[in-house]
């Protein structure tokens, strides 16, 4: 009886993959003839199984690195002007200064998550062309509307595209993580800051006002505003709390992506990042409410109120560490074992 080979192409680790030669990193490949006569369903499908491992950077020749560095200078000066739009808010909107961690951040979730790469496909995907053209859609309806930060956001699916295109559709798949995390480098659009901004401002002003009663300080709040006796604190829109939830948001989907869980156990971070924001905003607003009663220099009083901002963001981020290591040890992961393993501590214990 005649044994005909099996090929497996359900995960990566299964997956069979020929490696590329010294002199390039990816293996091209040409198609067999008999793939013209296939239909060009069943050709895309197989082009997508058809996947091939990346060596690492440190073998790459020359010129795949002028490719990446010419296809990084197209992107850079097909988007220059909104690119300065973006690091103009980095450097004057304190709510946003955490965007210069972005960009390496996302470089280093793909560094985390190289062994769950599935590999690249044989020939270029020209599917990805679809999100491009969606990305030129959305640049010309931020034209049209005058809406800055749309044209922003379609920095995401030009290079979701541009990865689908050059890798295929799986390592698209791979990458969406690291992709999505760059929408927190963006503004947000005016209207949704501010009305965000001003609720904010009003939860802030009444729980801090009742955190100061707990202490025994005679806190009443009005509007916007905390009265400590004669002492008035304004809950200004820069004090509002979104530059800390805005953070917090960004720490806490970096941190759901690397953790290898269920998405259950993951949204549990993601959601805690608006109330532990708010929570910490008010904790601000009550040391800063307290020194006011023992330091009257107005110098004094300022270099409170912004060491206490910074003091805040570490507390968040201290916090948002605490919940995911609570949880982690009340919910603990449940190991898979197989029938060797079974087996295998079976015969450990007899």
């Amino acid at each position: 009886m005649s044994k005909r080979k099996k090929t497996t192409t359900t995960t990566s680790t299964k997956r069979r993959r020929e490696r590329p030669t010294n002199s390039d990193p990816v293996r091209t490949g040409a198609a067999n003839d008999s793939s013209a006569a296939r239909p060009a369903s069943a050709r895309s499908n197989a082009e997508e199984d058809n996947l091939y491992e990346v060596a690492g950077p440190a073998n790459w020749p020359a010129k795949v690195w002028a490719l990446l560095a010419v296809a990084a200078v197209m992107l850079v000066y097909t988007y220059w002007p909104t690119l300065i739009w973006v690091v103009d808010n980095w450097q004057n909107e304190p709510d946003y200064g955490h965007g210069w961690f972005v960009l390496p951040l996302a470089i280093y979730l793909c560094y985390q998550r190289a062994d769950k790469f599935p590999g690249v496909a044989a020939n270029a995907s020209w599917g990805g062309l679809s999100l491009i053209a969606f990305a030129f859609a959305m640049r010309v309806a931020s034209r049209m509307a005058y809406a800055d930060f749309f044209d922003a956001y379609s920095i995401i699916p030009a290079t979701a595209g541009a990865v689908w295109c050059l890798l295929g559709l799986r390592a698209m798949f791979w990458s969406l993580p690291a992709i999505g995390f760059l929408f927190f480098a963006i503004p947000l659009p005016y209207q949704m800051e501010s009305g965000l901004s001003w609720q904010l401002q009003g939860v802030a002003t009444e729980l801090s006002t009742f955190m100061l009663r707990a202490i025994g300080l005679p806190a009443v709040s009005e509007a916007h505003v905390v009265w400590i006796g004669d002492e008035q604190l304004m809950v200004e829109e820069a004090c509002s709390g979104l530059r800390i939830f805005v953070g917090m948001a960004a720490c806490a989907y970096f941190w759901a992506v690397l953790n290898d869980r269920h998405w259950s156990d993951r949204m549990v971070l993601i959601v805690a990042a608006l109330p532990l924001a708010i929570f910490v905003n008010a904790l601000r607003i009550v040391v800063i409410g307290v020194f006011y009663q023992w330091i009257d220099s107005s110098t004094g009083q300022h270099m409170i109120h912004d060491l206490s901002g910074y003091l805040m963001i570490a507390a968040s981020f201290a916090l948002l560490g605490a919940i995911a290591a609570y949880w982690r040890q009340v919910y603990r992961k449940v190991p898979v074992m197989t029938a060797r393993d079974t087996l295998r501590g079976s015969l450990g214990h007899s």
